[in-house]
């Protein structure tokens, strides 16, 4: 089981993931979630971490680009790491600090701070990270404002498991119940459906759920 201590070195927690077979899990849920290709697709990976889930949609998608924030910056350096690992141009990356209670407020690698807009990215990627908000609710409802219409939130989140809340109160991972947080997604417009992990998705299976919510398309007119 993970220690809390392994956040103060990234690198230490990457390996820890890698080396646990957690990193593997992820990955092969992802390949499994059905995602439409798009032109130049815009992705939003907030509170990144060590990049897992926005490198393994750059892999999937070669001509979408990746926006990867954090609050700490050393995790940034450890997503553009893991990029070279994989041999992902990193002109497809933009990294910058943001803290998840406001994730559209970016500050960049030179200190200039970014407004990220509304209604942009096709893809929103975040893993158990929204529980650290001031609010969850607002952190919610700002990332929904910044996908674009017919884009796709992706959010694994601690299960309600006895191992994921465990888990959670060992990292002081406060989050709103798993109903609450489809309602607010629903409140916003979207089509939203739960996921568990099965079993060929172990470790991961034990502490994550996902939540999977589609913005709607624009309508179209007649003329």
């Amino acid at each position: 089981m993970l220690n809390p201590r392994l956040y103060k070195s990234t690198r230490v927690y990457d390996f820890f993931l890698k080396s646990l077979g957690y990193e593997r899990s992820i990955h092969r849920f992802l390949g499994s979630v059905d995602l439409q290709p798009r032109d130049h697709m815009q992705i939003l990976d907030a509170g990144c971490g060590t990049g897992m889930l926005g490198l393994h949609f750059l892999e999937r998608f070669p001509s979408a680009t990746l926006t990867a924030t954090d609050l700490e910056s050393r995790f940034l350096t450890t997503t553009l790491d893991n990029a070279r690992i994989r041999q992902i141009d990193p002109s497809r990356i933009r990294v910058g600090v943001a803290d998840i209670s406001h994730p559209s407020q970016l500050v960049t690698p030179d200190g200039q701070l970014v407004t990220l807009p509304q209604n942009h990215f096709h893809l929103i990627c975040v893993g158990a990270v929204v529980g650290y908000a001031s609010s969850t609710e607002d952190s919610l409802r700002e990332l929904i404002r910044m996908l674009a219409p017919g884009g796709t939130l992706i959010n694994l989140e601690m299960n309600e498991s006895p191992t994921g809340r465990f888990i959670s109160k060992r990292y002081h991972y406060a989050n709103i119940a798993l109903t609450r947080m489809q309602q607010i997604l629903r409140e916003e417009g979207c089509q939203v459906r739960m996921t568990r992990l099965s079993l060929v998705h172990l470790p991961a299976k034990f502490t994550r759920v996902a939540i999977i919510a589609t913005k709607p398309p624009k309508p179209t007119t007649d003329n």
